[in-house]
């Protein structure tokens, strides 16, 4: 069975503080195994974020970074740092598409 590599403790705490924002979001946060790589949906009224649990921690980062930015953070209170996190992996995604449309 394969190890996972000990994630940066800045990562995780970088995680912990992107999970606390799901949450302030009205989100419940949840971890499944699954074939798929995560985001938030809305499952009979309940707002949730799926994220697969045998993605790495700084997966895990990026992808919900992606999928809060798609909600609407600008009217709460983010750290500068975590928000930078936030708009650095939302650029990653839009130079990706457009790449894509190219």
């Amino acid at each position: 069975m394969k190890k996972k590599k000990q994630a940066d403790p800045e990562v995780k705490l970088l995680l912990s503080e992107l999970e606390e924002i799901v949450q302030r979001l009205g989100y419940k946060l949840r971890y499944e195994k699954g074939d798929f790589e995560g985001g938030y949906c809305l499952l009979k009224e309940s707002h949730l974020f799926v994220i697969n649990s045998r993605n790495e921690t700084e997966k895990r980062v990026a992808i919900i970074a992606k999928n809060i930015k798609e909600l609407g953070i600008d009217d709460i209170f983010i750290k500068p740092q975590v928000r930078e996190v936030i708009e650095r992996e939302n650029s990653k995604v839009k130079s990706k598409s457009n790449q894509t449309a190219e």
